[in-house]
Formats: structure tokens, sequence, C-alpha cells
């Protein structure tokens, strides 16, 4: 069982009575120095080991655990037997959305900085505007295969020209097959826009890159749904999105 140490996330080598019997150097330095997995699991979760005991899980559960700084954080945990001997893996997933909302406030708060600047100047610069459009519409890959783009600002022709290409480029280097287009940032659209943008997501399903749409306003909601293509699958919020995707 060498290969569990080098494993770069949380992993555990348990038996049935879930005494740990070796443990990656990642879940050491998560988790401390532990002889029992229970030890690191709430009360509440009787049920859950009893499962975990019973059979190998295909699919995750989630469990809250005990970490080394003694904070209680969720993590989505998988167990596969042989035997009398259990290979435990665990995935941090309390703090994900957190991380992927702190990401996009960072390129909110620097979009708004190029944008006081310019318009303390009082013109606008071609090049500039490009920028601005540019930051509009950044690329966050936050998972294999998933990727979020936070829109900013206006949404209308210029701002899909802008970024398309490059916004197809990087889909295509971080071998994107979801992408989530997030919408909250967005104030007004225009018909222009949307044809735009409509076009950009064909092109998109021709690439196998599946399209999703969040953040929608309720003065977006009907205009987007009676001018758009039915190849964007339409959920209600980031946190949504990120849950079915992740």
């Amino acid at each position: 069982m060498n290969f569990i140490k080098s494993l770069p996330f949380p992993a555990f080598v348990v038996d049935r009575s879930f005494e740990i019997l070796d443990m990656s150097q990642t879940a050491r330095q998560v988790f401390g120095d532990v002889n029992y997995f229970v030890d690191l699991m709430n009360i509440g979760s009787q049920s859950k080991r009893d499962r975990m005991l019973a059979q190998s899980l295909d699919k995750p559960i989630e469990l809250t655990l005990k970490t080394k700084r003694d904070l209680q954080e969720l993590f989505a945990v998988s167990i596969t037997w042989e035997q009398e001997i259990g290979i435990l893996q665990c995935f941090e997933i309390g703090s994900k959305l957190d991380k992927i909302m702190a990401i996009v406030q960072k390129h909110e708060n620097r979009l708004a900085h190029v944008d006081f600047e310019l318009l303390s100047q009082k013109e606008l610069a071609e090049s500039h505007l490009k920028q601005i459009k540019q930051l509009s519409a950044p690329l966050i890959p936050v998972a294999n295969h998933v990727g979020l783009v936070p829109l900013f600002g206006q949404f209308d022709q210029d701002l899909i020209s802008n970024s398309e290409d490059r916004l197809a480029i990087e889909l295509y280097e971080h071998d994107i097959t979801k992408v989530v287009f997030d919408f909250n940032g967005i104030d007004q659209i225009s018909e222009y826009g949307i044809n735009s943008f409509k076009a950009f997501v064909e092109t998109l399903q021709i690439m196998g890159i599946e399209t999703y749409i969040v953040g929608l306003k309720p003065h977006h909601t009907s205009f987007m749904k009676n001018n758009h293509s039915k190849t964007a699958t339409y959920l209600t919020t980031l946190k949504e999105a990120i849950s079915l995707l992740t």
C-alpha cells in the first residue's frame, strides 16, 4: 500500500473496525495523527458509517469530518473494500463554492478598477474598451473539464465579439467540456448581444462543449428564453450549477 502515501488527496487504509492502518501524507496534513477514522466523524454519521462498512461505495457520500484545525468541514467520501481491507478517499467540498466566488469577486474588482481609471480620463480609447470587454468575460476552470465564465457590464455584441475567439481557444486548451455562463454581473442585455451569444453557443456545441446559463435577473429571463436557442441549459444559481457539474 505504499502508493497511498503519495496520493495528492486525503486517503486511508482501514480495517472493518475503521482502524487506520496507513494514510497519505495529505491525510496527515489535513487530519493529523489519528488511529480510527470514526473519530473524525460526527455523532450523527452512524448510519453512513454502517453503509460504508457494509459495501463499497460507487458514489461518494457527504460526511462532516473534524480536521487538524479542529474545524468541522464537509468532504465527499468513498470507500472500496477488498475483503477486510478498505481504501477510503476524501475530497473536500465544503469550501469549493467560497473559493470560486472569491475568484469571481477578484475579477469583478479588477474590472471595476480598470473601468474607473478609464472613466477618470473622460475618454475611452478603442484598445481600452476592448480590454474592458475581455475582462468582462474571464474563463475560470473550476473542476476537471468544467469552466465558469462570469459576465460583467453590458451584454452587447461587443462583449461577445471581443471575447469569443479568446474563450474558444482557452476552453480548448483547458479541455473544457461543460461551461457555465454567469449573468449575475450583467445589467442590460441587447438583442444584438443575444444573437451573437446564440451563434457562439452553437459554435461551442460543434466543439462538443455543453453550455449552462445561471444568474438571470427577472428582466433578463423572458427576453433570453424567447430569443435564445435550446442549445443551452438554464439553471437557477451558480451553486446549483457547481453542485451538478462537479
